[in-house]
């Protein structure tokens, strides 16, 4: 036995324990800054809930749901409404497009970036993968 009884204590422990949620309780990020509780207090089915959104996250569920409402609405209205909540609806979901390109684009910025860095530092890893890229952006074309 130590002499010490704080020989086994760790701040990693007590601090791993303090953080974790409940039993329970699921968090998901879906803004930064921001989560989501899913608990009895919340949900009628919290097991269930938590299983639907590891497999499709609230954010995907959103997604899809968008897509198809702007289909609904681009086919129900040839001449698109110029006023009122659909417009705000369609203005929206134009916003979110761009924000997505303007995503991808700086997605691929780093990765030219990283590309480079492996050049410099570790050529057979960047040839690899160098030729994986070349061969996805084919299947693109």
């Amino acid at each position: 036995m130590s002499a010490n009884p704080n020989a086994s204590w760790n701040a990693f422990d007590v601090w791993r324990q303090w953080m974790q949620q409940p039993p329970g309780a699921f968090v998901q990020p879906i803004l930064p800054g921001w989560s989501l509780n899913i608990n009895s207090n919340n949900s009628t089915a919290p097991e269930t809930e938590v299983d639907i959104v590891a497999k499709h996250s609230y954010g995907r569920q959103i997604g899809r749901i968008s897509d198809a409402l702007r289909e609904l609405i681009q086919d129900a209205h040839p001449e698109l409404p110029e006023t009122g909540p659909l417009k705000d609806f369609l203005t929206m979901w134009n916003d979110i497009e761009k924000v997505k390109l303007e995503a991808a684009s700086e997605r691929l910025g780093r990765i030219a970036s990283d590309l480079a860095l492996l050049k410099g530092k570790d050529r057979d890893r960047y040839r690899k993968l160098r030729d994986a890229l070349g061969r996805a952006l084919k299947q693109t074309e």
